[in-house]
């Protein structure tokens, strides 16, 4: 009986061995991939703005760095691309940019957009 259980067992883990495993799914893109192919060119103050909102209502409040960066390297006003990057140097030193967050807050004012405070 135990050679019958043995022998039972290992047709077992071999057949198991043997089969192809079922394909794995296909994984969704992430997120911010997602939304980095869509700010690929120059960005104007405005649409920078929009992105800029966007990003700072899908996040509760607070903006991701990778949309800060996006904006730094492709919105073509030079002061705002240099706010951008002070948000994105000082959240990576500190977790904060109070006082350049600020700033972008009122660029994208200025340019008829409104972010909200945190």
């Amino acid at each position: 009986m135990r050679a019958f259980l043995a022998a039972a067992a290992a047709a077992v883990l071999a057949a198991g061995c043997t089969a192809t495993p079922a394909p794995l799914p296909t994984p969704a893109p992430h997120p911010q991939q997602q939304v980095s192919s869509a700010a690929s060119g120059p960005l104007s103050k405005p649409q920078a703005c929009q992105h800029l909102l966007a990003d700072v209502t899908r996040h509760q409040g607070i903006p991701s760095i990778p949309a800060l960066r996006r904006i730094a390297d492709h919105v073509t006003e030079p002061r705002m691309a240099a706010d951008a990057r002070n948000a994105v140097k000082d959240i990576g030193h500190t977790g904060i940019a109070p006082i350049p967050l600020a700033l972008l807050r009122d660029d994208c004012r200025r340019a008829g957009v409104r972010i909200p405070p945190p």
